[in-house]
């Protein structure tokens, strides 16, 4: 078993893979992703939002003004899916819908002062939470999992505008 020392909780390590390799890290993934947005839905409550809320909000922010259709690209999501949840965002006056002059088929985003500060408070919890599931892996590791993930990542995808969107987080003209 192991220890709790620092904070982290006592587990047993199983003898052998429950899976093949690749298999078992793919579920591993899947479960802390999981587990990760439980507690922080759990966590975000108080502060109006969920997961998918916070996550739509802070991108937002970064981007703003942000397109509906870069919105769901910058964070994964389906278009459907990011219109009810832009119109929760809407509706608790986080976010402001508007036409860009230069084309009125798209739909604008811009978060308000108050969308900003939920943010802002939201990160705080975001982050803490990150440091706590990351508690006791090296700075090595992290960075060979981050590398790995990425082209996973980049395996998955199919426009590679979406993937410098995805991992850079950021509007590709803006990449270096």
């Amino acid at each position: 078993m192991a220890s709790s020392r620092g904070g982290r909780r006592a587990f047993r390590v199983p003898k052998a893979l429950p899976f093949d390799p690749p298999d078992y890290l793919l579920h591993l993934l899947a479960a802390i992703s999981r587990f990760r947005d439980v507690e922080l839905d759990r966590q975000l409550e108080p502060l109006g939002l969920t997961v998918a809320r916070y996550r739509a909000l802070n991108a937002v922010v970064v981007f703003s003004p942000c397109l509906m259709g870069e919105l769901a690209d910058f964070i994964g999501v389906d278009r459907t899916t990011i219109t009810r949840t832009v119109d929760q965002l809407v509706a608790a006056a986080m976010v402001v819908r508007h036409t860009p002059p230069a084309d009125r088929r798209q739909v604008a985003l811009t978060p308000t002062d108050e969308g900003r500060a939920a943010v802002e408070a939201a990160r705080r919890v975001v982050f803490a939470l990150n440091r706590r599931v990351l508690d006791g892996v090296s700075d090595t590791a992290r960075q060979t999992i981050i590398r790995a993930e990425q082209r996973m990542f980049a395996n998955l995808a199919v426009d590679p505008v979406a993937v410098e969107r995805m991992l850079a987080f950021r509007r590709p003209e803006a990449a270096e």
